[in-house]
């Protein structure tokens, strides 16, 4: 990565010198050199409202160019609203934190939390389009690339999938779903009788979609068999539990409709086709592909039905939200009817809405193909979108020098903090020392906060709440006498990882100082 930050250097220099040897430009040079103003630049710069920080994170990343893109990066944040941060580092850290933050809230839909765990995973069946999967998967590498950590939090299956690997068993889904470990770990060590009598479990996956739950029979839609989000009859093995119904979110060529649906289905179907296109440029649909074609972004991407309420008939009920398709790009349509592919489990036919019950015969099965569903098959085009685009700055090859625990700590860092480790690693100025009684009582009052409090006060002073990987050494905190008084309240400089710290006339001033300024810190002075 350094040295693809070298070679755009060299070139735009080399460029300069050759294109305007004389500072007295003509007119044809001026007008040259303002084609020519990016390649020229020496670093790649982001104009941020703090208002639309993701917003505008993404209008200035589509469509870049690498060279653009592997340049140091520069932040300029809140420049609207009559802040004068200068980057040295902490703007930067500052906007991934506020965007991160934006992006992996579930309630913006793209990511869900575990409510035990507390880390995320990408959304089945989310709503958002692919395109900004793809340019999330961008500003993560971005970050990587310019030597960043970020708030994120997530299981150790997500970096092994980003290394390559695929992700296999339950010691492998252990720390991002415990619940779900647990009862997969009971189900195959069961041995007082059949499976089946007694968790009463059928052969399902269940995800949580975006207001609504999923629930995909996974032996109709077996391993290999294409399945993406789209509108089928209940008696292809999916439904779900919810009476909202997301509407033109996703399209599917009518042709992948089984012969009893396409009469009912034909209306809408070719309603939807004039509406879709590519989101990759093309707006062309060839009407005798069986391929599914993703719907370009919407700018209201959801309409929402009431589904008809104590309707028992399968043409009456609300048409779920996953089915068959091409496997490669998302779909709205109904799923082709077929044998899935689950691999000989010996159950008996269930009724056209009900799955089989895992029983002893096929549990390990059950096991293999839940976790397959859950790592992979579920979030496919999302993960995929966002893996493209992550290694667009940084090299495939860069986190396999890493094992999986050691790529997941570059890329988050770590949010466990020893206050001893940060004073034996601070340093001091303007007047304090070690040993000045102020000192001393700050200390003691930082070892009284809470965790949440101790991140707090590491954001304030280094602008991020994490440990870096290469260890508390790397932080950079130093404690700066700012005058005396109680007026005051602490500032920092957090480019330079210093607390401006006046001294107060005794340590309760100085603890409700010190916990007003954290916890009401925003915006940038000099940063």
């Amino acid at each position: 990565m350094f040295q693809s930050y070298e070679d755009s250097i060299v070139a735009s220099r080399l460029l300069a010198q050759l294109s305007f040897p004389d500072p007295l430009t003509s007119r044809g040079e001026i007008r040259v050199q303002d084609k020519l103003g990016n390649l020229l630049k020496n670093y790649f710069v982001l104009e941020i409202r703090r208002e639309s920080v993701l917003l505008d994170a993404i209008a200035q990343l589509w469509r870049r160019e690498k060279r653009d893109l592997t340049k140091p990066l520069k932040v300029r944040m809140g420049m609207d609203e009559g802040e004068e941060g200068v980057d040295h580092g902490g703007v930067q850290q500052e906007f991934f934190r506020l965007a991160v933050a934006e992006v992996m809230n579930p309630d913006y839909g793209m990511f869900t939390v575990d409510d035990e765990s507390g880390m995320s995973w990408f959304r089945p069946c989310s709503l958002e389009p692919i395109y900004k999967f793809e340019l999330i998967g961008l500003l993560f590498g971005l970050a990587i690339y310019n030597g960043l950590t970020l708030p994120v939090n997530f299981p150790l299956a997500f970096y092994r999938k980003l290394q390559g690997y695929e992700v296999t068993n339950i010691a492998q889904i252990k720390d991002g779903w415990p619940t779900l470990a647990k009862g997969l770990g009971s189900l195959l060590a069961w041995s007082d009788g059949d499976v089946g009598d007694v968790f009463a479990r059928t052969y399902e996956f269940t995800a949580e979609g975006p207001g609504f739950n999923l629930t995909i029979d996974m032996e109709k839609n077996g391993r290999t068999r294409a399945w993406v989000p789209a509108y089928l009859n209940p008696d292809y093995g999916c439904r779900y539990s919810s009476s909202i119904v997301p509407q033109n979110v996703y399209t599917v060529d009518e042709t992948s409709a089984p012969p009893e649906a396409e009469a009912s289905n034909s209306n809408d179907a070719n309603e939807e086709k004039s509406k879709t296109a590519s989101p990759r440029g093309s707006n062309s649909k060839d009407d005798t592909s069986t391929e599914a074609k993703p719907l370009s972004p919407l700018v209201s991407p959801v309409s929402v039905n009431k589904a008809p309420a104590n309707k028992k008939s399968s043409a009456q009920l609300p048409e779920p939200l996953c089915a068959p398709g091409d496997g490669k790009s998302e779909g709205r349509g109904v799923a082709r009817s077929g044998d899935g592919d689950g691999g000989g489990r010996g159950n008996a036919s269930p009724s056209p809405m009900e799955a089989s019950l895992v029983t002893n015969a096929n549990r390990e099965q059950y096991v293999s193909d839940y976790i397959f569903w859950l790592a992979d098959k579920s979030i496919r085009p999302q993960f995929e979108a966002f893996a493209d685009n992550f290694y667009t700055c940084i090299s495939t090859r860069a986190p396999g020098l890493f094992n999986i625990p050691d790529f997941k700590s570059l890329v988050e860092g770590s949010e466990e903090i020893s206050v001893e480790a940060l004073r034996l690693n601070a340093n001091y100025d303007g007047g304090y020392t070690r040993d000045h009684p102020t000192i001393i009582d700050f200390w003691d009052i930082v070892k009284g906060l809470s965790p949440q409090q101790i991140g707090s006060l590491l954001e304030f002073v280094t602008a991020s709440d994490r440990i870096p990987a290469t260890g508390m050494a790397s932080v950079q905190f130093s404690v700066q006498k700012n005058g005396e008084g109680d007026e005051r309240l602490p500032t920092s400089m957090t480019c330079y990882g210093r607390l401006l710290l006046p001294q107060y006339s005794g340590k309760a001033v100085l603890r409700e100082k010190l916990c007003l300024a954290i916890e009401n810190s925003k915006g940038f002075g000099v940063a």
